[in-house]
């Protein structure tokens, strides 16, 4: 059975690529993906994926705080922080 992911990313070109990336990739098949945190928790509560990719910089809530909601109530689901910032305590913050 495939590894569900869900993308969390604003930037609709990279969650696009990053979709078909992880849908070309035998073993993994991109359950959702969501421009903002707010969407995402909506869904992701109804049909949780084994693996979110999340953007720390997000409008609205940021991607850290989503992580430690969704951590909270579904301490299986993996997560992986994506960023362009160089900024260290934004990183080690997520």
């Amino acid at each position: 059975m495939d590894i569900s992911v869900a993308i969390i990313e604003d930037d609709r070109e990279i969650r696009q690529l990053m979709t078909l990336l992880i849908d070309s990739s035998p073993g993994y098949t991109c359950q959702q993906s969501f421009n903002d945190c707010e969407s995402a928790l909506e869904v992701i509560r109804k049909d949780p994926p084994e693996v979110v990719l999340m953007d720390i910089d997000l409008p609205g809530m940021s991607g850290i705080e989503g992580v430690r909601l969704l951590k909270q109530q579904y301490p299986e689901i993996d997560f992986i922080m994506l960023t362009i910032k160089e900024d260290d305590d934004s990183i080690f913050d997520s």
